[in-house]
């Protein structure tokens, strides 16, 4: 699977690689030339926001179910020992759950903040 990703990058990235190494001589044109990088493996931004749209929507289906399961045990209903076993294991998720959830977030939001400060610095330029 990871060769296929690998080679389906490599044909999307590699022409453009070349395309923009003949092309750049200034800064300005190596800043032009990373926008255009991105906006060509990503081009309106639409992969990232649909990334991180299911990352939030399986997010919060973790948190609903915590909850359903907090309530549950809260309330002594069904088999406790089982509610506990499953409640342990949802609090041992917790921490690396909340730390992909972040980091894949953050990462689009960082890249949609760099791609939007690159596009005003070229055309300020």
């Amino acid at each position: 699977m990871w060769g296929a990703i690998k080679s389906i990058f490599g044909i999307v990235a590699n022409p453009i690689t070349e395309i923009t190494k003949e092309l750049i001589d200034t800064p300005l044109e190596k800043a032009q030339a990373q926008v255009l990088k991105v906006k060509a493996l990503d081009p309106n931004g639409q992969m990232r926001r649909d990334i991180s749209r299911t990352v939030t929507h399986l997010y919060k289906l973790y948190i609903y179910t915590a909850m359903i399961l907090f309530l549950v045990q809260s309330f002594d209903l069904g088999n406790q020992e089982q509610i506990a076993q499953a409640i342990n294991k949802m609090v041992e998720l917790f921490l690396p759950i909340t730390g992909m959830f972040t980091a894949i977030v953050s990462a689009s939001f960082g890249t949609n903040i760099s791609n939007n400060w690159k596009e005003t610095k070229i055309k300020d330029s």
